[in-house]
């Protein structure tokens, strides 16, 4: 299976929101993982099964303790809770205090993810920078996508931060603007930047900006969540991603065979 990370260039423009969204609606098998050290959002905002309070105790911060075990797919597991609904989530820290007790997992962590058996991993990176200690999660990762509102700022941020994170990973790259959906013309202009930029940022979206449909991912949703703009914008974007990483990584170009190729009844 494979690694999606979702990350911000500033502030919070909404990536906990699109992630607990694309992980609703995610086609298959997927651990929403919080791996935020700003400390973990979903604890507060959501509930477990039955509506019960989720355990704030149990995820990333035990797992670093049990990480000695190795961090297959059932020790990850054992660590993840259920959200009322179905989804599968590894809380982050409560605190940014905690992350220094992380010690070394970040790496280890980050290919773990990536190499899940149990199915595909959306790991909720919040805002990254040079120094982010959950940078080697983020590169690990098959697709990296990097959350941004329509606004001057948060695209100055954007553009910075996609110039350094080029140089970081190896993996495909990402954007989705959340904006309302009348604001094509603000969307058009973040497209616009990326493209005087001239770097490998192939897959583009753009997520509705919807309050009564984000409040759903807080607790406080009312009528139908289907019916909202928020769902419609992210079912296509979920499916989109969702096939991107289902698909093989591209091989490396082997020269040698290009050259030299086995002769005919050598094939394996």
């Amino acid at each position: 299976m494979a690694l999606v990370a979702l990350a911000s260039a500033k502030g919070s423009p909404g990536v906990t929101t699109a992630s607990l969204v694309f992980g609703a609606l995610w086609p298959r098998q997927v651990l929403l993982a919080e791996c935020d050290p700003a400390g973990s959002d979903v604890a507060i905002r959501m509930t477990g099964q039955g509506g019960a309070p989720l355990n704030s105790d149990r995820g990333l911060v035990s797992l670093a303790a049990a990480s000695r075990k190795g961090l297959g797919d059932e020790v990850i597991l054992a660590h993840s809770q259920q959200l009322d609904g179905g989804l599968d989530v590894l809380l982050g820290v409560r605190s940014p205090e905690q992350v220094g007790g992380m010690g070394g997992l970040w790496h280890p962590l980050g290919i773990s993810f990536n190499q899940m058996q149990h199915g595909d991993v959306l790991a909720d990176c919040g805002r990254i920078g040079a120094a982010s200690p959950q940078l080697p999660v983020i590169q690990s990762a098959r697709l990296v996508v990097l959350v941004c509102s329509a606004t001057g700022s948060s695209v100055a941020h954007l553009r910075e931060r996609l110039s350094t994170l080029v140089h970081h990973v190896d993996a495909q790259l990402g954007v989705v603007v959340v904006a309302d959906p009348k604001q094509r013309d603000g969307v058009k202009q973040v497209w616009t930047v990326l493209d005087a930029m001239s770097l490998p940022v192939r897959h583009r979206w753009h997520l509705a900006y919807d309050p009564a449909g984000a409040a759903f991912f807080d607790g406080r949703g009312h009528g139908r969540l289907d019916k909202t703009q928020l769902i419609r914008s992210a079912s296509v974007i979920t499916a989109e991603m969702a096939a991107l990483v289902a698909a093989p990584p591209p091989q490396d170009f082997d020269m040698a065979n290009a050259a030299f190729p086995p002769p005919p009844g050598d094939y394996q």
